[in-house]
């Protein structure tokens, strides 16, 4: 005769951890989680401006703040802990490579941070701050966001196709991939997605911390051609072959997911309103037809490349 015992197990516990690159427009995703969250939200950070925060540091915080259900953090580094009861839900967002470096440019320049970097870039025009950065510090230029996914950000050697390979099979296993310049479609799958684990989750937004100009996709070339100079845009995009193919790849992720959200144009049609709605909120402008309203329909981000 079969003995029947039930064991009292704690029930998973569900966190998002966004992994924020920078200049990839994590302060939105932040102001997204802080709204979402409240109080269960918390940003980590180190001492210093370098500091790496692993799997035992995440592993400790999270234990020790039983409350948290959301974390966003410069300097957590990829691989996800395997943290007992415990289901983490990566959120990291992918910038096409010479986008991020030309709004690190612009943020450096405008916001006056200091340092070396942004005395220079305060001083130099972005060609000439470019070209420093290819000559001198190939670790800041150089497939920057494959060397966070593969080898967490740390610079022994140029990037490889093993390297590539590992970047993007990190994002393909993400819970919630992003794309920079295809940022509501990624946010439209990741609500879909998140629904089982956080069923009342929103994900809507007005975007935060902007210093890059807008410009379509479709002619980067030539912008940052004219605004570089061709002898430093053909260098720079020679130092980030795997960081393009790493862009394509999440792109190609996040309309994969797309494809099987249930009624997606519905869906991306409904997220945009939310999106025009809390401009106006944020804003306290009078309701207007929106297909007129020009400047809130950029504001709320329909295309996000900035």
């Amino acid at each position: 005769m079969r003995l029947d015992f039930t064991l009292e197990v704690p029930r998973p516990r569900f966190v998002v951890v966004h992994y924020h690159f920078f200049k990839n427009a994590g302060s939105t995703i932040e102001s997204i989680l802080e709204r979402e969250f409240g109080g269960e939200f918390a940003t980590l950070h180190g001492l210093t401006a370098d500091t790496e925060l692993h799997n035992d540091e995440l592993s400790i915080f999270l234990s020790t703040h039983g409350d948290i259900k959301a974390v966003s953090s410069h300097h957590l580094r990829y691989p996800l802990p395997n943290i007992k009861n415990v289901v983490i839900f990566d959120l990291c967002f992918i910038r096409h490579p010479l986008d991020r470096l030309q709004s690190m440019y612009s943020y450096l320049r405008k916001a006056n941070t200091g340092g070396a970097l942004g005395q220079m870039a305060s001083c130099c025009s972005v060609s000439e701050f470019l070209r420093s950065l290819v000559d001198e510090s190939p670790h800041l230029v150089s497939n920057v966001q494959v060397l966070q996914l593969a080898r967490s950000g740390r610079f022994t050697r140029p990037a490889g196709e093993e390297d590539l390979s590992r970047a993007i099979e990190a994002v393909r296993k993400m819970a919630i991939p992003g794309v920079v310049d295809q940022f509501d479609a990624s946010l439209v799958a990741a609500e879909y997605f998140l629904r089982p684990a956080f069923p009342q989750i929103h994900l809507h937004y007005t975007r935060q911390n902007v210093t890059a100009p807008r410009g379509e996709s479709t002619h980067r070339e030539k912008r940052y051609r004219e605004l570089w100079g061709s002898a430093v845009y053909d260098d720079v995009f020679a130092l980030n072959q795997f960081d393009l193919q790493l862009h394509a790849a999440a792109v190609a992720e996040v309309y994969g997911r797309m494809a099987v959200v249930p009624q997606a144009q519905e869906r991306m049609d409904d997220f945009r309103s939310r999106c025009e709605e809390l401009v106006i909120s944020e804003r306290g402008l009078h309701l207007v037809p929106l297909e007129r309203n020009v400047s809130l329909r950029r504001a709320a981000g329909q295309k996000f490349t900035d």
